[in-house]
């Protein structure tokens, strides 16, 4: 069953171009389809497998389901998550803000207001589908260069996860922690992983298809907790623990205080020449509470703009 298409409303100046070029990672990239205009993604939302079509339309996102059974709204909740269309700071720079956004735009900074609020400049943060798949790219991406670490994820892609053929095309489907858990050390190094890194995706793996780790676990606990949960897993450290939650779980309550670009920008706004302390910026970042972890992106966001 087709979904007819339905448009979501975007803030002004949202790039559609750069965000969906920057989903893409690298030209081979078998997850991400971009032609300059349509974006589409093989997805299980909600359990249920679809290939998704994103084009930009009328100052929005024209979303549709090419092919599969998603129900609208699971739909339009995942393609939000993804472009970074839940990021109330965004809708706070709209003249009829809603009230996280109007809440969010209080606790900004103002030399983020003056950087975010320009539209030509507007910054989302961009989700993942699963917190799975965040944590796997990431350990993929270790300590290895962007070109390598691409090619890593294709290949990864590729060997684990599920083609799906449409219209002359084919349309990989990120894999499952079950589809992972069960491998072999020798068959998850095939893409060009490391023993260590094949022994984290693989017991990352187990976590989430024995059910001890959960996105719905970490959503319900304090940050700390979450934070603690996931650097429990092989792989995991306090600063990647917390970007793949601000990120893939929307815990904007969570801040990635050890984050190098993190501290400079804060430190920038403190007016302070040395570095603040991973400690210090979190007390820095405790007013902004409960969207510390977005005020602190969007604060990074403005401190390359502004300084470089």
């Amino acid at each position: 069953m087709k979904v007819p298409a339905r448009v979501l409303s975007c803030p002004p100046g949202f790039d559609f171009h750069a965000t969906a070029t920057v989903m893409r990672r690298g030209p081979a990239d078998p997850l991400v389809w971009y032609d300059g205009r349509r974006w589409r993604r093989r997805l299980a939302v909600d359990g249920a497998a679809c290939l998704l079509e994103v084009v930009p339309a009328g100052g929005g996102l024209s979303t549709r389901v090419l092919a599969g059974r998603v129900p609208r709204p699971h739909v339009e909740r995942t393609v939000a998550r993804l472009f970074g269309l839940d990021d109330p700071a965004l809708t706070s720079w709209l003249p009829a803000a809603t009230s996280a956004g109007s809440a969010l735009s209080r606790r900004l900074p103002a030399a983020v207001r003056r950087a975010a609020g320009r539209p030509r400049r507007t910054a989302a943060l961009p989700g993942y589908p699963t917190l799975f798949e965040a944590l796997v790219h990431t350990i993929l991406g270790q300590q290895i260069s962007a070109t390598a670490a691409n090619a890593h994820r294709a290949a990864f892609t590729r060997r684990f996860g599920r083609p799906f053929a449409f219209q002359g095309g084919t349309y990989w489907m990120f894999p499952a922690a079950g589809d992972v858990a069960g491998e072999r050390l020798a068959s998850l190094r095939r893409p060009g992983l490391s023993t260590a890194k094949a022994v984290a995706v693989r017991a990352i793996a187990r976590a989430f298809d024995r059910g001890t780790v959960s996105e719905a676990a970490l959503e319900a606990l304090p940050p700390e907790a979450a934070i603690e949960a996931l650097t429990a897993l092989p792989g995991i450290g306090r600063w990647t623990a917390e970007w793949v939650l601000l990120r893939a779980l929307r815990r904007f309550d969570i801040v990635p205080a050890g984050d190098l670009a993190v501290r400079k920008a804060v430190s920038w706004l403190a007016g302070r020449e040395e570095l603040l302390s991973e400690r210090e910026v979190r007390e820095f970042a405790a007013p902004w509470t409960p969207y510390s972890g977005l005020v602190a992106f969007r604060l990074l966001v403005a401190h390359r703009q502004t300084v470089g």
